[in-house]
């Protein structure tokens, strides 16, 4: 018996349709949870500040009016509901409403290969409908490189949640990072890899059988090339030669031998957890421990004394002061400050272009809070401004008290400034400074330092000169290509952007990644997206906690970052009024 064609079809639209629902509905509600998530954990904070009376009191109320719902609930009379089905087999209410969590949700916007990103997103990320030949059915289009679509947005979003792209808003277009994403996962999942989106990939894609990405033995890339240099400077990889770029078996014994040391799961695979502890500020390393003896820790501790970062005796023993005199070595020469002396640290001691100690933006300890105090003493600075962080403030009464003393007025804290400042000869400010005291947003209840030193006004941006030099440099680097890893000079991952632009305008800071953000005690912490000011470090959640994002605040409701789903350097206009941005949105952090 010959079936009936139309029958058919309404069978294929009923597949396609609760197809769309799963996929929403499974979007909805990771984005409640993540909201929920967020709530619980700010709620958390702020009850830790409350009286202890007013807690007891609270709860107990709480308690009283669960109790009531429950008498309520448990008296009220059960009515049945009244379902029905149409005849597409459709469910349909009493009320004559299909059900609600079959709605489609809107969501981000399109973004062109120029950077530039439109003001006002309209429902981007809707489902799109299988008789328009996106999604689902026999007439599925393939998506490939250079194409845009609302269902774009849907892809990248997913390969976000995977692990395969880093957070970012996701865009309708379709660049040389979503084909990058598609082809690690068609790799990862036992597909043909061509970085095209099929019917194949899509559903595959979007079901529970996709696997998350871990960085592993046959992956290829700059993000490769960067975890393999990272395991050289620990000493885990023994020659530069294995930095090739390709995960291979060599690679994958490095990062076993590196998991196991530093109690991590070893499986040989670099996941979230591997990679934030490789770039953290205490990885355990195959170098130099404390309480190691070595002639060449000698010639170590001889150079670093030479440059004034270490004032002890040169024993040749690595002793916690030589820890310390390398960690302030890696800040000031770019390299990652953990400490180690591994062989790239240690190459850099030794060389001829090593760089010498000198106090600037970015600094903080008991050194600057010494240096602050004198320059308070001789009125160059505020004692309000005395709080161990060297920030614009402090580099201006550096300046003062170099012009006034006839020094080389750059801002910076070197020997002779030093000398200077601390000899019997220093002269004082001719006028008591009247700079205001730091200000600008809500700070961290848990030990974020403040960024005074003077270092933030009550205007609309942080301060002056130095954020005005901070957005003319990232300004310069729009439409530069993103690479996963990358800090520059052309090319970034969104945390190598941020790191970049604030060591070439003149902070001194060591990198950190966008999860390694969220804890850092150097600057202010902003904890309200309403109180960010033009130079502020904005700082983002991913699809989860366990991912994230950062860019700099150019005021007005935009930013300026390095995007994945963007594909390069590009300023984004919906930082406030958008749907994406303020619901991902953790604190952000004053520098200047």
């Amino acid at each position: 018996m010959r079936r009936n064609p139309v029958s058919k079809g309404k069978r294929r639209s009923k597949k396609n349709s609760f197809r769309k629902i799963v996929r929403n509905m499974r979007t909805f509600f990771l984005n409640l949870c993540r909201k929920i998530g967020r709530g619980i954990y700010f709620g958390i904070q702020y009850l830790k500040k409350l009286p202890r009376k007013t807690l007891l009191i609270g709860l107990a109320s709480i308690s009283f009016a669960l109790i009531a719902v429950i008498i309520i609930l448990l008296a009220s009379p059960k009515k049945k509901a009244v379902v029905t089905a149409d005849p597409v087999g459709e469910t349909i209410f009493a009320s004559g409403n299909p059900d609600p969590s079959a709605q489609s949700f809107s969501g981000q916007i399109d973004t062109d290969p120029s950077g530039n990103v439109p003001e006002d997103p309209q429902n981007a990320v809707d489902s799109v409908d299988p008789a328009d030949g996106q999604a689902g059915g026999e007439s599925f289009t393939k998506l490939d490189e250079g194409d845009k679509s609302p269902l774009v947005a849907q892809i990248q979003e997913r390969l976000m949640e995977l692990g395969y792209m880093d957070s970012d808003e996701p865009t309708e277009y379709y660049g040389s990072i979503t084909e990058k994403a598609v082809k690690t996962f068609q790799n990862h999942n036992g597909l043909s890899s061509d970085g095209i989106c099929g019917k194949e990939t899509y559903d595959l894609l979007f079901s529970d059988d996709a696997k998350k990405y871990v960085m592993q033995l046959g992956d290829s890339g700059d993000d490769v090339e960067n975890v393999q240099q990272r395991l050289y400077e620990l000493g885990y990889v023994t020659t530069k030669s294995n930095i090739t770029g390709t995960f291979g078996e060599l690679t994958q014994s490095a990062v076993e031998e590196f998991q196991s040391k530093n109690s991590l799961k070893s499986d040989g695979k670099v996941g979230n957890n591997t990679l934030e502890s490789l770039f953290s500020e205490n990885p355990v390393s195959k170098c130099y421990s404390i309480g190691d003896k070595d002639d060449v820790i000698k010639q170590v501790q001889e150079k670093l004394k030479k440059l004034k970062y270490f004032s002890g005796s040169a024993t040749g023993e690595y002793t916690r002061a030589t820890a310390t005199a390398v960690r302030k070595f890696q800040q000031s020469n770019d390299l990652v400050v953990d400490g180690t002396l591994g062989p790239t640290t240690k190459s850099a001691i030794l060389s001829s272009h090593a760089q010498p100690y000198v106090m600037q933006i970015g600094e903080s300890g008991s050194d600057v809070k010494k240096v602050q105090t004198r320059l308070a003493k001789l009125n160059y600075l505020r004692s309000a401004n005395v709080t161990g962080y060297f920030g614009e403030k402090t580099a201006e009464a550096v300046m003062a008290f170099q012009e006034r003393n006839k020094l080389h007025a750059d801002g910076k804290v070197g020997t002779g400034t030093y000398n200077s400042l601390f000899s019997s000869s220093a002269k004082k400010a001719k006028t008591v400074t009247t700079t205001s005291s730091p200000s600008g947003g809500s700070t961290s209840g848990s030990g974020g330092s403040s960024s005074s030193g003077g270092s933030s006004s009550s205007s609309g941006s942080s301060s002056g000169r130095g954020v005005e030099k901070l957005i003319e440099i990232a300004q310069s680097k729009k439409g530069c290509r993103y690479v996963s890893g990358a800090k520059g000079p052309n090319t970034f991952d969104c945390s190598g952007f941020v790191y970049y632009c604030l060591k070439e305008s003149g902070v001194k800071i060591s990198y950190m990644t966008s999860i390694g953000w969220r804890t850092t005690n150097r600057f202010t912490r902003i904890d309200s997206l309403s109180n960010c000011k033009r130079g502020d470090i904005l700082v983002f959640s991913g699809s989860s906690m366990a991912t994230g994002h950062v860019g700099i605040y150019l005021g007005s409701g935009s930013m300026i970052d390095a995007g994945s789903s963007a594909g390069c350097v590009r300023i984004t206009s919906t930082v406030l009024s958008g749907s994406y941005w303020p619901s991902h949105f953790l604190m952000a952090y004053r520098v200047f």
